[in-house]
C-alpha cells in the first residue's frame, strides 16, 4: 500500500516467512540465498559483506529471538529502501534487521527507521526496524556525517507517538506543528525527515510529553 505522501505500508505477504537464525539476501531476479549464523556480531559481517555483491539487492538479518516474519518485514523493507535510493542515484544492497543489531567493527552506524506494518490480526501498527550502513555510505545519503542518532534511539517511544498523533489528526495547533504538517504534505514523519529537522522534532517532542 502507498499513501499520498509516498510512503509504503507494509502487509502479511511483504513479511513472508524465513528460516532464522542467520542472513538472507534478495534480488530483482529472484535468486534468495540464506546464510546460518547465530552470533549476532557475526551475522551483521557476514550481512555486510554480501550487500557489496553485485547480484543483492537486499539483506536482512534474522537474529535468534526475532519472528520469522519480522525478518520478512525487514527484508521487504530493504527491497524498498534499494528502489527508493536508487532512484536518488545511490546504488547497492541496503542491509535491515528487525531487532537492534550489534556493530562489530569501527566506522558502522545503527539507524531506526519508523515502518508502518499489519500486525497478525490485519490491524496497521508502527514499529522500529535497524539499518546497518558504515559512516562512508550514511554520508552518502544524508549529506552529513553521522552524529546525534544515540539521541535519537532514546526518542523513539515518542517518535512513534507523534507519528501516530500526526496521522490521526490529534496534535494541537500550535506552530510547530503547522510547519509538521506542512512538511507531510508531500513526505512521510521517517528517520531522514527527522534528521534533517532536528530542531523541529525537539519542540514537537517536547510539546507531546508537555500534554
Amino acid at each position: 500500500m502507498i499513501t499520498q505522501q509516498g510512503e509504503r505500508w507494509f502487509t502479511a505477504a511483504d513479511a513472508a516467512e524465513l528460516f532464522g537464525p542467520g542472513v538472507v539476501t534478495g534480488s530483482t531476479t529472484g535468486r534468495w540465498v540464506w546464510y546460518e549464523e547465530h552470533d549476532p556480531a557475526a551475522a551483521v559481517r557476514v550481512a555486510l559483506g554480501v550487500a557489496r555483491r553485485s547480484w543483492v539487492d537486499a539483506v536482512a538479518v534474522a537474529p535468534a529471538g526475532a519472528a520469522l516474519a519480522q525478518a520478512g518485514l525487514a527484508l521487504a523493507f530493504a527491497k524498498h529502501l534499494h528502489k527508493v535510493r536508487r532512484e536518488r542515484g545511490l546504488r547497492g544492497a541496503w542491509v535491515m534487521s528487525p531487532l537492534q543489531p550489534p556493530l562489530p567493527r569501527l566506522r558502522l552506524c545503527r539507524i531506526p527507521h519508523l515502518v508502518t506494518a499489519a500486525g497478525p490480526d490485519g490491524a496497521w501498527q508502527d514499529v522500529v526496524l535497524w539499518e546497518v550502513m558504515t559512516e562512508a555510505r550514511f554520508t552518502a545519503w544524508l549529506g552529513r556525517e553521522p552524529v546525534g542518532l544515540a539521541g535519537l534511539d532514546a526518542r523513539l517511544p515518542r517518535l512513534l507517538g507523534l507519528r501516530r498523533a500526526a496521522r490521526d489528526g490529534t496534535l494541537p495547533d500550535t506552530q510547530a506543528v503547522r510547519a509538521l504538517q506542512e512538511l507531510l504534505r508531500t513526505r512521510c514523519l521517517s528517520t531522514r525527515l527527522v534528521l534533517e529537522h532536528p530542531n523541529l522534532f525537539e519542540s514537537l517532542i517536547t510539546l507531546k510529553e508537555a500534554r
